[in-house]
Parts: structure tokens; sequence; C-alpha cells
């Protein structure tokens, strides 16, 4: 694992969190403050995951040629620049590529929920990726072709930004196709984590303000924004 501290960011991805007493929430934020998803406690045990409206930033090239062929060389803070670049600024870790969920001993099950601007979802465990983008992808053809390389033993590499200590495995950076190819392969996918160590405290106004009114109408959602109402926040403990 790598720690860098990013100064001079462009802010266009962001990170909130907050500890709420139901479990950590946080939400990937772009430019403006712009929420484009969310990862959140439901009730029973469950995950709550959203989607607003809106485009992920663009990759430089040479960077998606690397995650294409999985031909990441480290130190990641040197091979990840174009996508460092774009991040606020804020200490972060990264590892990988490495297998999804390389700390279980065999690979296990794992999801993406198919959530859309309207439609929140409910997950049951912390085996799922959150997306950022249309899900399942529509183009038919790179995900062929990510079938194939598969196929043929590369491991394309998708990124993915979380907090560090905190739930789920992460929100999709890049990767979507990616990873639609890996689930018809029936193969783990290899990954590149981004890990935040200190986020500012997530508002409930930000949600407000970019989920649609359609999302914002669902049971758990609602009950989540009352929750962040009433708690101030406090972030995680991060080792």
């Amino acid at each position: 694992m790598e720690s860098v501290t990013v100064t001079g960011g462009a802010g266009v991805i962001d990170l909130r969190g907050e500890d709420t007493p139901h479990g950590f929430t946080e939400s990937l934020l772009y430019s403006g403050g712009a929420v484009a998803a969310l990862d959140g406690p439901a009730t029973g045990g469950h995950r709550l995951v959203a989607r607003a409206p809106g485009r992920r930033p663009e990759l430089g090239g040479g960077l998606r040629i690397a995650l294409a062929t999985g031909q990441v060389s480290r130190p990641l803070r040197d091979s990840l620049r174009p996508l460092l670049d774009l991040l606020a600024d804020g200490h972060y870790e990264l590892s990988g590529p490495e297998r999804l969920f390389a700390d279980e001993p065999a690979p296990v099950a794992w999801s993406v929920p198919e959530v859309g601007p309207d439609r929140p979802e409910l997950v049951g465990d912390g085996r799922y990726l959150v997306p950022t983008d249309t899900w399942p992808p529509a183009e038919d053809d790179r995900v062929a072709y990510y079938r194939q390389a598969i196929r043929s033993g590369h491991r394309p590499a998708t990124v993915l930004l979380g907090v560090a200590g905190g739930a789920g495995a992460g929100f999709v950076l890049d990767g979507h196709h990616k990873l639609a190819a890996y689930l018809a392969e029936g193969v783990t996918p290899q990954v590149v984590r981004i890990a935040r160590t200190e986020t500012p405290v997530l508002a409930a106004a930000e949600l407000r303000a970019c989920l649609s009114a359609t999302a914002l109408g669902h049971p758990a959602l609602a009950s989540l924004l009352t929750t962040l109402d009433g708690h101030p926040g406090s972030r995680p403990e991060v080792s």
C-alpha cells in the first residue's frame, strides 16, 4: 500500500463521510459539491445505494490504456497521476492491482446493484460495488472486447474509490464495462483502490440538492436523510 497527499488537485472528484448511529455513510461527489452516488446504512442489516444523474469525469488516454491491459506500474502515485490530479486535496491510500476482496481466503460472490437516478436499491452485504454510471453498461462491443481479453488471460483493472475504514467495497470510478465482462466470464476482477483517510462531513442538504425527487421518496433514503439531519457526525477512526 502507498500513501499519497494530493495538493493542488482539481477537486473534480471528492468524497464526503458521516459516521451515523446506524453505520458509516459515504458519498462520492464531483465538482461543485454535486453528489454522484451514495452508499449508506439501512434497516435490517441492509445497505442503501443511490445514484444521481450526470456523467463521470474522463480519465487520461495513457491511464485508460494501462487500466485496459492491467499493466498498472508502481509506484501507483506515478501511474495514477492523471486520476490523482482530479481529486480534492487530502490524504489517500493506494493499493493494487489486486483481486477484488483479496483479504478473503478464496474468491467470493460479488455484485453491482442495478441502481439508477430514480431507483435507489437495497443490498444485503458488503460484497458489492457502487456504480457511478449506467449499469449494466450499454456498449456491448466494449464488454465483448474485455470478455475476450479475460478469456485470453488478461486482467484489466477497475478503479475503486472509497473512504478508508468505510463500509462497502467502493465506488466504481472507471471500469463498468470491465466489471460486466468479469461477471459474464465468472472471473473475480482485478482492482486498483484509492481510499481517502479523512473526509469532510456529509450533509443531508447535499443529497437533497442532487438526487431526484423520485429517489428522495424512497423510504430507506428518507429515513437516512432524517438520521443525517439529526446527527452532527464524526469521522471513523482510521489506523
